[in-house]
Formats: structure tokens, sequence, C-alpha cells
């Protein structure tokens, strides 16, 4: 894809290089630098600018971190207009899947969480794609992944830790504008505006986005068919000291879109519908829309250098709504589902940090209503035994639920400063939840971090997870009430259940030159009731569902070069999950796969064994140049998984030059093209209409 921003602003700033800054490989000495990043108790403003290193690093606890600066961003080929999951593509550990889902370290999507300006964000926030809309670079001023062992505040999600800094509007008043524009349609006007006004601290940004790219393409060519989309978002950022030692924040950001889901043509029609003839699969007409609404208020304070505390309350809405062509999706699957999952949630969580000598002791507590609504209403074809059609005329199934899902955690962490080259991290914690399933676990971790040298750091330790499903997604009384219909499965149990891990991690940063930073890290997993997501007939909302037992493996590799006027980084990811025996929602799954499964380890879909991903920038008197690019080697379909697709391939490249127009400020324009070799890239086979298509990447 081929596509043109251009950025004004009154006060945008001109190029700026990377350059040496704090070590990367050395882990804080200071505990209270520990209580803010880790623990999430932002006390103050973090400025971050463009010359802070990012790149690989041991944060604080001494779990794998990896960061990502403002400028990073800017530097990619699309800059400020790339989606979140391009960001978090370009780190080691991470693949992308179709419609834009990020898995980190072998999980499927719900597994890890995200945090902004240290308050955990609810956990369905993670669902794929809308959280994308949710949450975008533009108001990103820097970003941390932790992965591995992560300290006892951390559960429900804990395959990493997406931890998100906000741009902030003191210190530097600025108001840009931008206009992204390419192929497919595309149009995306942004605009952004902070400031101060005495003490109050504000930012605020907005986007209007249409384009011919809602989801995957289902067919190879450059153009999908019937993939509009129109979505907005709005995200605020206010900050307000009301004494010498409080603040207080509120975070409110809003996204809706409405998406076509694109079709593939000539296909063969499976049913018979009276009186209608089977319209053209490439004329299905369905759509999957989403309203998301979030709102922070937090309290910091910090009335001693000893002392620190944060209380934090978040309300947040979702809603998916899948509306069918129903002529069409009766015809071609059997099944026409309008279905509304929508989750309403309050949160309230709570640090206090104390720090006293070589410890630094934090404590906690994490309460949440996840209030979910299902509501589904289908037209199916009753059915014989043999499940062939038995009459032409659609029967009409109703399938709703309702449940307030609790979630209680408590936890309690110490920081030990041992020695000057020593860290230990222990900590424990209590989880419980009620509703769609229950389940309640006492998680222990421990980490420990060591400066070899003043330029190496290991890490290794040790923790055990809890999971939880997501809530929205599931729907315990479709399996009954689609029996005997052209949409039933297998019998099975309907409510998922909490998962169980152990995970080991063990890694090295190694800072060679000061310009130049390696990381190599390994994590092995031993899962007990491992999530995964599928779907129930054609509604593409993601239901959670179990495997009985498994384990994933993984080893990651990252290098980052930092010189003025130059940048560049490589990352190599190698990573397996294999997990037997299906424990809940059976019905996902045909008989025959349903018995494989169950008797054999099956390596799961949504990871490949071999990632890798690139880039450099170099900036050359006005101009800026920059490449980046991601391998996957195939993920796996067909079934039980035992088939191997093709290897993925994509390089965008971007070129842009900054002018300077008297009395407005600093402009900038970017020509950016997305797969510029133009591969052919298959990410998921061709099963189907709807989720069960095929999704091929972008092209040129």
């Amino acid at each position: 894809m081929l596509c043109v921003a251009l950025s004004m602003g009154a006060c945008a700033q001109p190029f700026a290089s990377a350059a040496a800054g704090s070590d990367p490989a050395m882990q804080t000495d200071d505990a209270a630098l520990y209580a803010a990043s880790d623990i999430g108790q932002l006390l103050e403003t973090v400025e971050v600018d463009a010359t802070r290193l990012g790149g690989p690093s041991v944060s604080a606890s001494g779990s794998s971190q990896y960061t990502v600066t403002q400028q990073d961003i800017v530097n990619l080929p699309e800059g400020e207009n790339s989606e979140l999951s391009d960001v978090l593509a370009q780190m080691p550990g991470v693949s992308i899947d179709q419609n834009q889902q990020i898995h980190i370290r072998d999980t499927e999507g719900p597994q890890f969480q995200y945090q902004i300006d240290g308050i955990l964000v609810p956990l369905d926030i993670n669902t794929n794609p809308p959280f994308l809309s949710m949450i975008n670079p533009m108001f990103v001023s820097k970003l941390n992944l932790l992965t591995g062992v992560l300290p006892s505040r951390y559960s429900y999600a804990t395959g990493g830790v997406v931890d998100i800094e906000t741009k902030q509007g003191c210190g530097a008043t600025q108001g840009d504008f931008t206009v992204f524009a390419g192929q497919r349609d595309t149009i995306q006007p942004s605009v952004e505006y902070s400031g101060c006004d005495g003490q109050l601290s504000y930012y605020l940004s907005g986007l209007y986005g249409h384009s011919n790219m809602a989801f995957s393409s289902a067919t190879p060519g450059p153009t999908p068919d019937h993939d509009l989309s129109n979505s907005g978002q709005v995200f605020g950022m206010f900050s307000l000291p009301l004494s010498d030692v409080i603040k207080f924040s509120l975070i409110a950001s809003a996204a809706a879109s409405d998406n076509q889901l694109p079709n593939r043509p000539d296909l063969a029609p499976e049913y018979a519908l009276a009186g209608t003839a089977s319209p053209s699969s490439q004329d299905i007409n369905s759509y999957l829309n989403f309203r998301d609404a979030l709102a922070i208020a937090a309290l910091n304070g910090a009335p001693s250098d000893q002392l620190s505390w944060q209380l934090a309350y978040s309300f947040h809405t979702i809603v998916q709504a899948f509306r069918p062509d129903s002529a069409g999706e009766l015809i071609y699957e059997g099944v026409a589902s309008t279905a509304t999952h929508q989750d309403f949630d309050d949160t309230l969580e709570a640090d206090l940090s104390y720090n006293r000598g070589a410890h630094t002791v934090t404590t906690g507590f994490y309460a949440a209503d996840y209030d979910a609504h299902i509501e589904d209403d289908s037209l199916v074809f009753p059915v014989d035994a043999s499940g062939a059609q038995t009459a032409d005329i659609p029967i009409a199934i109703a399938s709703n639920a309702q449940a307030l899902n609790r979630l209680y955690g408590v936890y309690l962490d110490d920081l030990w400063k041992i020695d000057a080259r020593l860290s230990a991290n222990f900590g424990v914690r209590w989880d419980k939840v009620t509703g769609f399933t229950s389940g309640t676990q006492v998680d222990p971790t421990a980490n420990l971090s060591f400066q070899l040298s003043p330029d190496t750091t290991l890490h290794g330790g040790l923790a055990r997870y809890f999971q939880v499903p997501l809530f929205q997604g599931i729907s315990p009384t479709a399996p009954a009430a689609f029996a005997g219909t052209s949409a039933a499965g297998p019998a099975g149990a309907v409510s998922p259940l909490t998962e169980d891990d152990v995970e080991w991690d063990v890694g090295l940063v190694q800072r060679v030159t000061p310009g130049i930073t390696l990381s190599e890290d390994n994590y092995y997993e031993k899962t007990h009731h491992y999530l995964d997501t599928g779907q129930f007939g054609v509604v593409p909302i993601f239901a959670p569902f179990n495997y009985q037992t498994g384990y994933l493996w993984g080893s990651e590799f990252a290098a980052t070069y930092r010189r003025p006027h130059l940048s560049a980084y490589a990352n190599v990811t190698l990573g397996v999950n294999r997990q037997q025996g299906i424990a809940t929602g059976q019905f996902n799954f045909d008989p025959a796969e349903l018995a494989f499964i169950d008797n054999h380890y099956i390596t799961l879909d949504h990871q490949p064994l071999v990632g890798m991903s690139s880039g450099l920038t170099a900036d050359w008197r006005s101009y800026r140049f920059s490449i980046d690019g991601i391998f996957s080697s195939g993920l796996r379909a067909g079934f039980a998984d035992q088939q191997q697709l093709p290897d993925v391939f994509q390089v965008n490249v971007s070129a842009e030059r900054d002018f300077i127009v008297p009395g407005i400020g600093t402009m900038i324009e970017r020509l950016t093209l997305v797969n510029a070799l133009d591969k052919i890239n298959l990410i998921r086979p061709a099963e189907g209409i709807g989720i069960f298509q095929a999704a091929y990447g972008p092209r040129f």
C-alpha cells in the first residue's frame, strides 16, 4: 500500500537523533523508580525525549523489558499513524496474526494485559481488533513490554504487560494536525493538542479513519472485496496536583468502528433456502461493529521519600455487534446469527509502597466487576442424525446469557537490594474469580538479577500464574440451543476454566558499546487448562475454551544500535506451544479432530516456530529514511493444526522531509510503501466465509 502523511504543528519537533543516555543493560539502583515503573506508582510526570534509549533491558524486579520511545514510533515507516499492533510486532517474542491480532510469547490474545500511566486497564479491553482503535501510538510517550517472571502485582493475564506512559501537557505546549492518505480508500485525519492551564496538565487527541481494509483480506489480490471500515477515536489525559504530595489524574478514551467482513468469490452453496436463489459468495453483506469507552480516575501520593501510594477506579464498557447477511450465511454456512456481546466493568485497585534501607515492600489489591451480557438470535436449518438438511425453511434459536463476573486479588511484594550488584524480588498473591467460571489460587513469584559487570546483567526466576478467560465471549447456553440443527457441534463442557501455569525464565542483557545493546532470553512454561479462543458457528466473536495439559518454550534474541543520525534494531524469536486434550469448549471442533487432540500433543496455530523483525532509520540533512520488516516461518492450519503454512515476509519503507513554514511551525511530509516488495502473504487458510475464510496480509 502507498500512503502519504502530511503533518503540521505549531511546535512540532524537527528531527531528533537518538544518542547515548542511560545504560539499558543495567537495572536501576533507585528503589523509588522501581515503585514508579514496575509497581505502577507514577507519582510524578515522566518526561521522555527523543534521545532516551529504548530496546532490551532488565526491569528493577528482574523481568525482561523491551522499551519503545516516542521517537522509535516516529521512526517507523508509518510513524504515529502505525497501528499499535505494528509497533508491538517489532519487539522480540511478539507475533502478528490475522486482523492485527497480537500474540506475546506463544499466548492467545487475551492472555496479556495493558497498563496506562501505572494503572491496570480492564482485562476485556484486550479484545482484538477494537483495542487497536481504543489505544493508538499517537499518544504514547514511552512503551515498555514486560515479559517473563512478573512481579506479584500482575495476575489474570500474565503472558506479558504492555506498559504505556502517555504524553503530558506541561513543559511543551504543542498542536499538531496530520492527514494520512493512500491506496484502498485510506484517509485518516488526526489532531493533537497539549498544554498547561496553571498547574493543570492536559493532552487531547482524536482521529477519524476510513479505508477498505477493515480486516485481513480474504483474497490474495491487491484490493479486498467488501472490507470497508469507518472508525473514530478520542483520548484525553488530565493531571492536577492537589497538594505538594498528592496528584489527581483522569484518563478518558472512546472508540467506535463499523466494519464490513471481507468476502471470497466462487464458493459453493452448502444449504437450500426456500424462495431464495443462491447469491454469489462475493455479495454476502455482513458487519462486525464495535463501541468502546474507558474512564480512569486516580490519586497518587508520596508523603515521604520512603512512602508512596496509588488508588485508581476504572469504568469500561465494550459492545461487539455482529450483523449477518441472513440469506447468504444460511445458504453458505447453515446459520445466521445476530449477536451482541457487551461488558460493563468497574475496577478498583490500590498499591502502597514502603522503602526502608535495602527493602522496598509493596502491597495492594484489585477488585473488579465484569458484567457480561450475551444476546444471540440465530436462524438455522433442522437436520437429521447424520447432519443432512431436512427442511429449507429456517427456524429461530435464541441463546442469551448474563453473568456478573467478580475478580478479587491481594498481593505482597519485596524488592531486596542484597548488595550493589545483586537484587531479589519475592512476592505472593491470592486471587479469586466467580461468575461464568470460578476458581481461586495462591501464586508465589521469585526473581534474581545480578550485574556481572557494569555492562552485563543476568536475570532469572520462577513464578506460578493464575489466568482467567475473556468474559464477554462466553455463551454457555449455545451448545444446547443448537442441538439438532445445522449449527450443532459435539457435546462438552460449556464454561471455561481458569488457567494454572508455572514459568521459568532466564536471560542476559549485554551493552557491547555505548550504542550497541544485545539481549538473549529463554523461558519454559508448564500449563494446565491452557486458555485458547475459538468461535461457535460463524459469529466472529472469540469464545474461550481450555486444553487439558501442555507446555510452551521460547528463546528471544534482540539487538539495538543507536548513534546520532542512525539507529537500527533486529529481533529473532523461536517458540513452540504444544497442548493435548480439550477440557472445555468441545463444540469448537469436529468429532474426528477432537479425538485426535485428546490423544496427541498438537502445535497451536497462533505462533510461528521462527519470527524475526528488524528496522533501520537514517537522517540526512532535512530528510529521514526508514525501513522495517517482519518474517514469520508461517502459522499452523488444517486438521488438528497439522498443516504448515508458507513463510510470511513484509518490508515497509518510507522517506520524509521537514519544512519550516513561517508563522505556523514545522511541516513534515512522509511517503510510505507498505509491503514494498508486494509479496502475497497467506496468514490463515481458506475454510469458509466470515471468520473461517482465508486471511492475507496487505498488498502494495
